[in-house]
Formats: structure tokens, C-alpha cells, sequence
């Protein structure tokens, strides 16, 4: 009995080592895949997080390309490379203790978006002083930059806020003046907007996704605010006066008052708002092809010399193809590809 029970005693704790081997080898097996496994968790988190925050540097800036290596992030690092135009592929590598990842996103830009115009130049204003003199030249008709005539139909001249203030400018102009108001409805082209424009939702797009953005102050030869090739959003945040051979295309928003002068140029919309007063004067040889937008609640408006403002349906469509806005589509988004 006394050998039986020392061979069963021996057996037993062979069978018990063995089993205690087992579970701690398969403990050890678990705790390694664990730990594998939170290793690739973590780094493709670390890149999906990385593609969102330069996500969010694009919206900031649109133009924004180019490699950007070794950032540090959630104790792992990552590398961005950001290339394309229109359609953008932003592509990150991501790494965490031995584990890589690698996550793409493809995105399209979306159009800004242009309320309809109806005329050269539009004011909104509950209380409107405009004052016309020289030989200025405000025109309804499609006209091209490059002096020609446009292909598309004419708009009013002039566009107000009611028939009252309508017929009050009528009634102040020189005769000289009112032949150069031209455009649909006869001559002078003065009318009453037939579209109610949300113009601080508008400034709110432009500035949003604004390329330039510049203090008031005045700005004169060799400026140059994009071109018809490549047209900018710029928006300037004060008063301000634009003087010489400064030039630009685009959309050019400003807030606060605006005076232009010299032989300044602009192919596009011209944007000046405020919450309360706005005085905007134009002088010299200045030209604008596209159309003027002028909103607040007292409005002072002044041109003289030979200044000339045009409807200009080219550039109008130009702008609306090319311009952006901060907002983007998501065409795809690839973990581990």
C-alpha cells in the first residue's frame, strides 16, 4: 500500500506540473498576442489620427502639399505626403514599437458657391447716398477683360434695394452720366435687385476659405491678388485703398470701407460689407470686369474719373470653376491597402 500510494502521489504531480505548464505557456502565447495585437491597433491609430489633423490643415490651407516626415504622436511616429490638385491624395505612414501602418485618403474640393448677379453694380442699404461724376462708365452689358463683348445677356447697370431709391439716383444723375449707366431695362440701367442675397452667409464662405488674407491699409503697384489663370479668395479684414497698377482676380472681399484708384484692375466679385456704415469711392483710370457687391446698413458710394465697372459673365464662370472652397469630399478612405 505504501508504494501504490507513493506511485500515485508521484503520477499526480507529474499530471498537475504538466497542466500548470501547459496553462502558463498558453498564458504566455496570450499576453504576446495581446500585446501584438494592441501594437497594430496602435499604429494604425496613430495614422488614421494623423490624416485627420492634416485633414484640418488643408481646410486651413488649400494649397498645402508636399512630404512631411517624422511626427511624433500617441508615442508612435509618422510620416505625410500630400499631393494632387483639384482631386487631393493625402497618404500616411505610421509606426509604433516594431508594428507599421499605412492609411490613404483621397478627397475632391468643392466649389465655392456665387449668388446669381443681376447687375454691375449691386447695393444693399437701408439708407443710400451714391453720387456719380466723370467720365465713369458702369455697364450691365457682358463684356470680356480684353475689351470684347461677352457672350452672354445683359444685366441691369445698377441694381438697388427698392423702386424708391431706383428712381431717387435716376433723378440725380447729369445726363453725361446716365448715357454711361448702361445695360438692360434702357438707359440709365438703374433697377430694383430681384434676388434677396444672405450677404454675411456669403462673406461667411469667402472667408472661410480666403487664400489671402491681408490688414487694411493701402496697397499699390506690385500687388497682385491671383490671376485669371489662377484666381484667389482674398479678403481684407479693414479699410482699405487700392492704388497704382495693383491688380487681382477672384473674389475680394473686404470689411470695411474701400476706395480704389490709379489704374487698379480686378477680374472678378468685389465684395465690401459692414454692420453699419460703408463708404466705398472709385477714381482715376481703375477698371473691374465681373461685378460689385456693396452691403451695409448706410451706404456712401462715389466714382469719379474715368473709372468703369463690368458685367462680365467669362470671368464670372471662370472663378465659380476654379475657386474652392474649405470644404471637401471624401472619395475614399484606405487602411492597410
Amino acid at each position: 500500500m505504501g508504494n501504490s500510494t507513493i506511485i500515485i502521489i508521484l503520477f499526480s504531480v507529474i499530471i498537475v506540473s504538466a497542466i500548470i505548464i501547459g496553462i502558463n505557456s498558453k498564458t504566455s502565447m496570450s499576453v504576446e498576442e495581446t500585446t501584438e495585437g494592441f501594437k497594430e491597433v496602435q499604429a494604425r491609430s496613430i495614422a488614421n489620427s494623423s490624416l485627420e489633423l492634416y485633414l484640418n490643415k488643408l481646410r486651413r490651407n488649400k494649397s498645402l502639399r508636399g512630404n512631411f516626415p517624422s511626427n511624433n504622436l500617441m508615442s508612435g511616429q509618422y510620416d505625410v505626403s500630400i499631393t494632387g490638385g483639384d482631386t487631393v491624395r493625402v497618404v500616411s505612414t505610421a509606426r509604433f514599437l516594431g508594428r507599421n501602418s499605412l492609411s490613404r485618403v483621397d478627397l475632391i474640393w468643392d466649389n465655392i458657391s456665387l449668388p446669381n448677379i443681376n447687375s454691375s453694380l449691386s447695393i444693399s442699404a437701408t439708407n443710400l447716398d451714391l453720387k456719380l461724376n466723370g467720365n465713369i462708365l458702369i455697364s450691365g452689358h457682358d463684356r470680356n477683360p480684353d475689351g470684347t463683348a461677352g457672350a452672354g445677356s445683359s444685366v441691369l447697370g445698377i441694381s438697388v434695394n427698392n423702386s424708391s431709391d431706383s428712381i431717387r439716383i435716376a433723378d440725380s444723375l447729369s445726363s453725361k452720366v446716365k448715357s454711361n449707366i448702361t445695360g438692360t431695362g434702357g438707359t440709365p440701367s438703374i433697377g430694383v435687385s430681384t434676388d434677396s442675397i444672405n450677404y454675411s452667409a456669403l462673406a461667411g464662405q469667402f472667408v472661410q476659405a480666403a487664400d489671402i488674407i491681408m490688414p487694411g491699409g493701402t496697397y499699390s503697384s506690385g500687388t497682385t491678388l491671383g490671376t485669371l489663370a489662377e484666381p484667389k479668395i482674398t479678403y481684407v479684414t479693414g479699410d482699405v485703398n487700392f492704388a497704382g497698377n495693383a491688380s487681382g482676380s477672384g473674389v475680394l472681399v473686404v470689411y470695411g470701407n474701400m476706395s480704389w484708384s490709379g489704374n487698379f484692375t480686378y477680374n472678378g466679385i468685389v465684395l465690401i460689407f459692414g454692420n453699419s456704415s460703408i463708404t466705398a469711392a472709385a477714381s482715376g483710370s481703375s477698371a473691374i470686369y465681373g461685378a460689385v457687391l456693396v452691403a451695409g446698413q448706410s451706404v456712401d458710394f462715389q466714382v469719379t474719373g474715368s473709372t468703369a465697372i463690368y458685367y462680365s459673365s467669362l470671368v464670372i464662370t471662370q472663378i465659380k470653376n476654379k475657386l474652392k472652397s474649405n470644404k471637401f469630399i471624401v472619395k475614399n478612405w484606405l487602411e492597410d491597402f
